[in-house]
């Protein structure tokens, strides 16, 4: 039996990968917690991103048109919390969580050197979707440490420990890897 549930509920879509989004300019950056990302195209390569308006990090990608998303694991947790219930407004939070960046091959935004993957970004499109911006953005760059991925089937789920979101600080990671028969 169905049970009905409020209509803006979104952890019923939950859990999601969690990333950490790095943005800014000029030398000054800041990190955030994101899950809400999707791929939209693979040609070409597109992803988009919903990010709350308001925040320190929609500013940052209005203003320099760039970011990157960071794949990250289980071994960041308590750092994919913090940063993504602080403000980079109000502190430095790349400097506060000891977070050592990356430099990238294709923008000017760093990424994470402690992630799993690098995804180098350049805003194509944004859209206001109520209270986020989604942002569509060129994928121009893709670093994965390859010890734990692999060209013909993408993440060792038995190596790579993803991080995913469920709700408030429940988080998660791959459990099992099923694999479906061939009909």
């Amino acid at each position: 039996m169905f049970k009905t549930i409020s209509n803006d509920d979104y952890r019923v879509l939950h859990p999601r990968p969690v990333y950490l989004i790095v943005s800014g300019g000029e030398g000054k950056f800041n990190v955030m917690a994101a899950s809400w990302l999707t791929p939209i195209s693979e040609e070409p390569p597109k992803l988009g991103v919903a990010i709350s308006k308001d925040s320190y990090t929609s500013n940052l990608i209005d203003r320099f048109g760039e970011f990157t998303v960071n794949v990250v694991d289980e071994s960041l947790l308590d750092k994919v919390w913090l940063a993504g219930t602080r403000s980079g407004r109000i502190e430095d939070k790349i400097k506060s969580l000891a977070l050592k960046l990356h430099p990238s091959s294709k923008i000017k935004v760093p990424g994470i050197e402690e992630a799993l993957a690098i995804i180098e970004c350049r805003v194509d499109k944004a859209l206001e979707i109520g209270e986020v911006k989604f942002y569509i953005a060129d994928m121009l760059a893709i670093h994965v440490k390859e010890h734990y991925y692999s060209d013909r089937y993408g993440w060792d789920l038995r190596r790579a420990r993803i991080l995913l979101h469920s709700a408030g600080r429940a988080f998660t990671t791959p459990g099992k890897l099923l694999l479906a028969s061939r009909a």
